[in-house]
């Protein structure tokens, strides 16, 4: 299925709908473009993220998608794919192959590296995401056709321990747009070679292209609203006075509270993850709901320490 709209938000509710809808057997790719935004990760902090105020006074959106991951500009010079599958059938190093042999038969040599983000000449043209549930498992990436960099240095803040690790001075200098290397690159040749790649790695596969209307209107409509409501989007924004840099499941993360005369108050941590749910599993427990021993066990960890500050 191709997205006909650019909406950042729409895009997400068909995403989430064709997602709810995955049936044994099955295996769907999802192409889809969306005007200027940027997508963070299900438990980054967004304002840590990015330059909300001056992405929205241009004109962006600020999305928060379902998977963990960083955050992402997106343009329409920006290709996002979709791969659906159950978990029976899905399999990340067959998407991986399909993409890369879709860029080969354009001409591109793109390996993966780093955690599964596709390089060309050492730079960033595109990141992956994971997220599963109820039997189904998705996994979203991005392709850096024509995405203009400057953007992308705009609107993005990545730490300064982000930059050191990729030996770079700036979030610019990290990426590589596919027309680095095919100038004349667009982002429909890329959405062809997809399709040709993804039907030849399932033959015989039915091919269905769906309507928003066939896909539910009503489900795409509600889950449309829940991506683009600022609850889901900005966080709850916590007046935290405490900020600690931790470590999470063996990645940096960030510990906000607030504390009040050595008593902590409230807790978030935020973090780039790819484990969205195990982040959003200890959350719950920093806020004294329903978490799995493991995540209380983190929390515990978490709020030890706040002691220390």
């Amino acid at each position: 299925m191709e997205s006909a709209g650019d909406n950042v938000f729409v895009n997400q509710g068909i995403e989430a709908a064709l997602f709810d809808r995955m049936k044994d057997g099955e295996a769907a790719l999802y192409l889809w473009r969306n005007a200027n935004a940027v997508v963070i990760g299900r438990n980054q902090d967004a304002y840590a993220e990015c330059r909300v105020d001056a992405l929205e006074s241009d004109g962006g959106l600020l999305a928060r998608r379902l998977s963990g991951g960083g955050a992402v500009w997106h343009d329409e010079g920006n290709l996002n794919f979709t791969f659906l599958a159950r978990e029976k059938e899905a399999d990340k190093d067959k998407n991986f192959r399909i993409v890369l042999s879709a860029l080969s038969a354009l001409g591109i040599n793109a390996e993966l590296g780093g955690r599964n983000d596709l390089y060309l000449n050492g730079a960033k043209s595109g990141g992956n995401a994971y997220f599963r549930r109820g039997g189904t498992v998705l996994h979203h990436g991005t392709l850096l056709v024509t995405t203009r960099r400057d953007a992308v240095a705009r609107y993005l803040t990545p730490s300064e321990e982000k930059l050191e690790s990729k030996a770079v001075k700036s979030v610019a200098a990290r990426v590589a747009p596919l027309s680095d290397v095919l100038p004349d690159i667009t982002v429909e040749a890329v959405s062809a070679a997809l399709k040709a790649a993804f039907e030849a790695a399932y033959p015989g596969a039915e091919k269905r292209v769906l309507s928003p209307v066939e896909l539910g209107a009503a489900e795409v409509i509600e889950k449309t609203g829940m991506f683009a409501s600022d609850e889901w989007r900005y966080g709850k924004r916590g007046k935290y006075n405490v900020r600690v840099k931790t470590e999470l499941f063996g990645e940096s993360a960030v510990l906000k509270a607030r504390v009040v005369g050595g008593v902590t108050e409230e807790a978030e941590v935020f973090s780039d993850s790819l484990d969205a749910d195990a982040v959003v599993a200890v959350n719950a427990a920093l806020s004294g709901g329903d978490a799995p021993a493991s995540a209380r066990e983190q929390a515990d960890r978490l709020l030890g320490e706040l002691k220390n500050v």
